[in-house]
C-alpha cells in the first residue's frame, strides 16, 4: 500500500459488515430513482387518506353526540360518508346543533346534514 488511502479488500469487506448502515434508499448518483419516488408518494398519499377517515361509529353512538351539542350547546365536528371528486373525504363539517328535523340536523352556521350522511361525530373541547 503506497498511499494512506488504500485498503485491502479484507478491512473493506469488515467495514461494510459491521460499521455500514445502509437506510435502504435507492439512489444513483445522488438523485432517488423515479419508479422508488413514484411508490414513496404512491405510499404517503395512502397513508394521508387512511388517517383521515375517522371509525364508523353506530346510530346510536352519532345520535347521543348530536343530542349532546343540541342540549348544552357544545361544538362538534362530524365527518360524512361522502367523498369529494378527488376520491377523499370531504371535510369535517364543525359546529354546534342549532336544531333538528327528524333526521335532518341544522349547524349553527348555515349547514345541514342527514343522519343517513355521518360516518362519525366528535366532541370539540
Amino acid at each position: 500500500m503506497n498511499s494512506k488511502y488504500e485498503m485491502d479488500d479484507e478491512t473493506v469487506q469488515m467495514f461494510f459488515d459491521h460499521y455500514y448502515n445502509d437506510r435502504g434508499k435507492m439512489k444513483w448518483q445522488g438523485f432517488y430513482l423515479s419508479d422508488h419516488t413514484a411508490a414513496l408518494n404512491h405510499q404517503s398519499e395512502k397513508l394521508q387518506q387512511q388517517n383521515k377517515l375517522r371509525k364508523q361509529q353506530t346510530e346510536k353512538e352519532i345520535t347521543k353526540f348530536l343530542m349532546q351539542s343540541y342540549s348544552y350547546n357544545q361544538i362538534i365536528k362530524v365527518q360524512l360518508n361522502s367523498l369529494n371528486t378527488n376520491n377523499e373525504v370531504d371535510d369535517d363539517l364543525t359546529g354546534e346543533v342549532s336544531g333538528y328535523n327528524d333526521d335532518l340536523f341544522y349547524l349553527d352556521n348555515n349547514k345541514s346534514f342527514r343522519l343517513g350522511e355521518v360516518r362519525n361525530v366528535e366532541m370539540i373541547a
